[in-house]
């Protein structure tokens, strides 16, 4: 297997290759490959409430076995290193202990932080990188055969054990042939894997037994690689899935929370104070940071010219010199084929979908780069909901750019890892009602329906798709099986029928009642703008779009920085024929919504600006 491997050297794929076949097949390291896996243990009687009130996360609510990403600010609110955190499982020890995973780079400053903060704790912190061997291993949710620990070197588990029913971040202690095994479910690259730990094992005898059992697959082995294009291929990976590297995109304490991208992984809102939780507070409440990190995709740029971009911390300018932020790292995106970079962005630079020109200093033979602006993460496939997210995103920039065949396989694939998508469905029958492909439509959504069974989606596509070739029949019995799977019925149509009109009664009624508080409100104050918003989503419900349309504009005037009426306005529009004013409103409501970091009404506004064809 060894002289196979040098006679297949000869012909070694270039570094963006093996990141594309990582990406497709998935790649495994030892600890000590890039990233160099660092662990810090806690433990002691008060460890728990002592972690509790020093990051971010939510630590008292971490059962046996459980674990959670987190993170350590100062009293500033910015970041001094994130990483996961996990609770060892219960093995008769007093109380509970905590285990650290975070590049080893960074382990000592933290452990030295926490430890700077002790009082009268009883918390025992020890760096433990060295008391390991193991590795690490991420297979793409797509990979056929995806290999687990078990597969690689014939872990056991303990009674009852479902390795592929782990959640993400668990943690689980399973017989090994070393003795025992520490595995942790962990994605560290954009991909779910798995990080395998060895107490006390001999590094050798553990990567022997891996690579023999990995020497016949696809994965792409990072003890095969040089050491630079090692950490490269790695920096890469990790930069697509968002993931800043604290000492390469930015140095520790330099940037409040809320402008890395990880807030949203890495604090509870649900627990109280830890260190820097007020600044973090009073910027999500009252303002925006002035730079926040976004991805960039490059038009143009090859891997070999990604040298040439600049270093992290150099200004970003446009070609008039006008300042849009400061460069991170730049990086080889194989799921995009594309040169991307991570740019903490300004405020009015940085809405997804915008279109960058950057100071042709930048650029590879000093010429101005172009590209557009992403959320930091290029690629999210840490679980099949994520991934097909992505092929969501990626199905409509197809149809958008009138890729219209590429555009409905993308959101096949997107729904066959997650029937249950319901804005890919609707995408989907959107797509196909407009190109008039019904009969083809029909047999895709028949194909989904084996997949979904429960999905009611389905049959209201379904539904319309036959009402357009005449079959009115079936069309009818595909709206009542919408009907009794939104509600749970069984088989009965009359059962499913009247709970939907009952659903509808109710709502209705709730809207009429709203109309009528809202416009007392409107009769002593005409201009108060909540009450504007809460008559025009009540005219939105009752059917009264032009009504609706009427109030949420006057709303909006009143209101600009409120991300979700641009949502409901400009689906009032939409239906109204208004497609153009509709786009409009939804960019705009994209660029407040990116500023706020309002993510769900963001995400929503984009997907419906996709699927709008303004005449």
């Amino acid at each position: 297997l060894r002289l196979r491997r040098e006679l297949l050297g000869l012909m070694r794929p270039s570094l963006p290759d093996l990141a594309g076949q990582a990406r497709r097949h998935g790649w495994l390291g030892g600890l000590e490959d890039s990233p160099a896996a660092g662990l810090a243990l806690v433990s002691g009687p008060d460890a728990a409430a002592f972690l509790h009130s020093q990051l971010t996360s939510d630590v008292r609510a971490l059962g046996p076995g459980r674990g959670q990403l987190s993170a350590r600010l100062n009293r500033k609110g910015q970041l001094l290193a994130w990483f996961s955190l996990h609770r060892l499982p219960e093995r008769g020890q007093p109380f509970p202990s905590y285990l650290l995973v975070m590049p080893r780079a960074g382990v000592g400053d933290l452990l030295g932080d926490l430890a700077a903060n002790l009082v009268s704790e009883d918390v025992l912190l020890e760096e433990v990188s060295d008391e390991f061997a193991g590795w690490a291993l991420q297979v793409p949710v797509t990979a056929d055969a995806a290999p687990r620990p078990c597969d690689l070197i014939g872990l056991g588990a303990p009674a009852g054990t479902d390795w592929d029913g782990l959640a993400d971040l668990d943690l689980v202690v399973v017989p090994a042939p070393q003795g025992e095994a520490w595995v942790v479910r962990r994605a560290l690259a954009g991909d779910p894997g798995w990080l395998v730990l060895f107490p006390g094992a001999d590094r050798s005898t553990v990567l022997t037994a891996t690579d023999a059992a990995a020497a016949e697959s696809d994965l792409v082995r990072l003890a095969d690689l040089a050491p630079g294009d090692r950490a490269t291929l790695w920096r890469w990976l990790q930069a697509e899935a968002g993931w800043p590297v604290l000492g390469h995109d930015l140095p520790p304490a330099t940037r409040v929370l809320p402008q890395t991208g990880l807030e949203e992984q890495v604090v509870s809102y649900a627990k109280g104070c830890y260190l820097g939780q007020e600044v973090v507070a009073r910027l999500r409440t009252y303002g925006t940071v002035p730079e926040a990190l976004r991805s960039v995709a490059w038009e143009g740029v090859e891997p070999e010219d990604l040298d040439e971009l600049p270093p992290p911390g150099t200004p970003c300018t446009a070609p008039d010199g006008t300042k849009l932020g400061t460069w991170a790292g730049s990086f080889w995106a194989p799921t995009r084929q594309q040169a991307a970079s991570l740019v903490f962005l300004g405020r009015d630079h940085r809405t997804p979908g915008t279109g960058l020109r950057v100071d042709g200093a930048a650029g590879p033979d000093g010429e101005e780069l172009g590209g557009h602006v992403d959320l930091p993460a290029l690629h999210r496939g840490g679980n099949r909901t994520e991934l097909a997210r992505q092929l969501h995103d990626r199905g409509l920039d197809a149809f958008a750019a009138g890729r219209d065949d590429e555009a409905v396989s993308l959101l096949e694939q997107a729904l066959r890892l997650d029937p249950g998508h319901t804005d890919a469905c609707e995408a989907l029958g959107v797509i196909l009602g407009r190109q008039q492909k019904f009969h083809e439509a029909i047999d895709i959504f028949r194909r989904l329906e084996e997949l979904a069974p429960d999905e009611p989606m389905v049959h209201t596509n379904l539904s319309l798709f036959y009402m357009q070739i005449g079959e009115k029949d079936e069309a009818e019995r595909q709206k009542a099986l919408a009907t009794m799977k939104k509600f749970g019925v069984g088989t009965d149509p009359a059962e499913a029928a009247r709970l939907a009109a009952e659903d509808q009664r109710v709502r209705r009624d709730e809207a009429a009642r709203k109309q009528a508080m809202f416009a007392e409100v409107l009769e002593l104050d005409p201009d108060d703008p909540l009450a504007l918003m809460g008559l025009g989503q009540a005219l939105e419900t009752l059917g009264d779009d032009r009504g609706a349309a009427e109030y949420l504009a006057r709303a909006l005037a009143g209101q600009p920085g409120n991300s979700p009426l641009y949502a409901s306005y400009g689906r009032v529009l939409a239906r109204l024929g208004r497609t153009v004013e509709a786009a409009a409103i939804y960019r705009d409501g994209i660029a407040v919504a990116s500023r706020k970091g309002d993510l769900m009404p963001l995400r929503e506004m984009e997907h419906r600006l996709r699927l709008l064809d303004p005449a």
